[in-house]
């Protein structure tokens, strides 16, 4: 199988009142093609962060995220957004949806705004 997902060394650290607080540490993981994956935890564990550190809407403070082979750290804005819109998919959680649209809408919203991104 493919690898879609490659994620190596995935280090996340944010500083607030000059206070470290490492977030993600070191985390592996490979999701193949076909593959279903699950991130679950308590709150404030870590979950949004990896989706967003793993989607490229998030800078990483180290390590390696591939997807579909290509470097995300590497990528430029327009790039992750094309990506995200393209291939990725991502459906943020209810508070990011626009409470006038269906669900189907909101998802389908950003593929209006295609035509700016490329």
């Amino acid at each position: 199988m493919t690898n879609i997902l490659e994620v190596q060394d995935l280090c996340k650290t944010y500083v607030v009142n000059k206070r470290q607080n490492n977030v993600l540490k070191n985390v592996n993981f490979s999701v193949d093609e076909g593959e279903m994956v699950a991130v679950m935890g308590p709150s404030g564990s870590g979950k949004s962060t990896l989706l967003y550190s793993v989607s490229g809407m998030d800078g990483i403070t180290a390590g390696e995220v591939k997807f579909c082979g290509k470097s995300v750290s590497k990528m430029t804005q327009k790039d992750l957004a094309k990506l995200r819109l393209d291939e990725m998919g991502f459906i943020f959680q209810q508070m990011y949806m626009l409470k006038n649209l269906s669900v189907l809408d909101n998802i389908l919203l950003p593929a209006c705004q295609s035509d700016k991104i490329r």
